[in-house]
C-alpha cells in the first residue's frame, strides 16, 4: 500500500513538472531587418565650381525714325515687327500746303512738282520693335515715328555683385543658359564703369551679334570660379551634416552590408560632386546615396548599386 502510494506521489510529480515546462514562453530570436540604400563609390578625378549671375538680353544700337515735315502719314507698308534697311522709305508726308496747291495746279500746272508726298527714309537696318503712329495720322516735324533696333548689336547684360570683381573680366568664358534649358558659349566683351548703389554690382556685356534672341529675356550666365584637379570625390547625395554646418559625414559601407559614420572633411563643391580632402576614405569605397536618411552608426545595410 504503501509503495503504490509512493509512485503515485513520484507519477503526479512529474506530470506537474511536465505541465510547468509546457508552460513557459519559449524565447524566439529576431534578426536585424537591413536598411535598402543605394551606394556610389568613392571617385578620383576634377572638381569644378561656378558663378551663376542673372542676365537679361537688350540691344546696344537703336535708332529712332523721326518726321522730316508737318503734315499727314499719307502711305506706310510696314508694321511691328517689320524688317527695313537704311535708305529704304519708310513713310510718306502729305501737307497741308500741299493740299493748299490743289487749286492753283490747275492755273499753274509747273507747281504739280511739289505736289507730291514728302518722303520719310529709314536710318537705320533691323527690325521695327516701336510704331507710333499709322495712316493718317497727324505728325509734326521732329516726332519719332518708329524705333530701328539692330539684331547685331544684341548683347547679354550681367549684374555682378563687386566682390566678384577679381574673377570676372573681358575675355571671361560663359555659359549663357536660356529658359528653354539651351545653352550659348560666349566672352565677356566689355566692362561698364557703373556700380548699381543698392545691390553694389557692376554690369559685364556680352555680345551676341549671330543669335536670334528677343529683347528683354531673362538668362543665366554660368562662369568657372575655381577648379580642383585629381582629387577625391563623393556624390553630393553621400554629404550629410548637422544644423548649424560645423560638422560633415558620409556611411561608409563595410562587408557589403554595414553602414559606419565616417567624418570627413570637405573642399570644393558643386551641383553633383564633394571634394573629400580629410578623412577615412579610400578610392573606390561604397558610400550611401539614398536611404540614409536618420540612420543610425554601424547600421545593416542591403545594397542597390547602379
Amino acid at each position: 500500500m504503501t509503495k503504490a502510494l509512493s509512485r503515485s506521489l513520484m507519477s503526479a510529480l512529474v506530470f506537474a513538472q511536465m505541465l510547468s515546462c509546457k508552460g513557459e514562453p519559449r524565447t524566439k530570436t529576431t534578426e536585424t531587418i537591413p536598411i535598402r540604400v543605394r551606394a556610389a563609390r568613392v571617385q578620383q578625378g576634377d572638381i569644378m565650381d561656378y558663378l551663376t549671375f542673372n542676365g537679361v538680353t537688350l540691344y546696344q544700337k537703336k535708332e529712332n525714325i523721326r518726321a522730316n515735315v508737318t503734315g499727314y502719314i499719307s502711305w506706310l507698308p510696314f508694321k511691328l515687327g517689320s524688317n527695313i534697311r537704311a535708305g529704304q522709305t519708310f513713310a510718306t508726308v502729305r501737307t497741308k500746303e500741299q493740299d493748299a496747291l490743289a487749286e492753283a495746279i490747275k492755273i499753274d500746272s509747273t507747281l504739280a512738282k511739289l505736289s507730291g508726298p514728302i518722303s520719310i527714309a529709314s536710318n537705320g537696318t533691323g527690325v521695327i520693335t516701336v510704331l507710333n503712329v499709322q495712316k493718317n495720322d497727324y505728325v509734326a516735324e521732329g516726332d519719332i515715328l518708329a524705333t530701328i533696333a539692330q539684331p547685331k548689336s544684341l548683347v547679354v547684360q550681367v549684374n555682378v555683385p563687386y566682390e566678384y570683381e577679381d574673377d570676372i573680366d573681358i575675355g571671361t568664358t560663359c555659359e549663357i543658359i536660356l529658359q528653354n534649358e539651351k545653352s550659348i558659349m560666349a566672352k565677356i566683351s566689355a566692362v561698364l564703369p557703373v556700380m548699381d548703389a543698392v545691390p553694389q554690382s557692376q554690369q559685364f556685356l556680352i555680345e551676341l551679334p549671330n543669335e536670334d534672341l528677343p529683347e528683354n529675356l531673362n538668362v543665366q550666365v554660368k562662369t568657372l570660379y575655381r577648379e580642383h584637379k585629381n582629387v577625391l570625390t563623393v556624390p553630393r547625395s553621400a554629404l550629410q551634416t548637422n544644423e548649424l554646418l560645423t560638422d560633415f559625414w558620409v556611411l561608409k559601407i563595410q562587408e557589403d552590408s554595414l553602414a559606419i559614420k565616417e567624418r570627413v572633411g570637405i573642399g570644393l563643391r558643386n551641383d553633383s560632386l564633394v571634394e573629400i580632402v580629410s578623412g577615412n576614405l579610400r578610392l573606390r569605397d561604397w558610400v550611401v546615396t539614398e536611404g540614409s536618411y536618420q540612420m543610425q552608426d554601424s547600421t545593416k545595410v542591403s545594397v542597390d548599386t547602379p
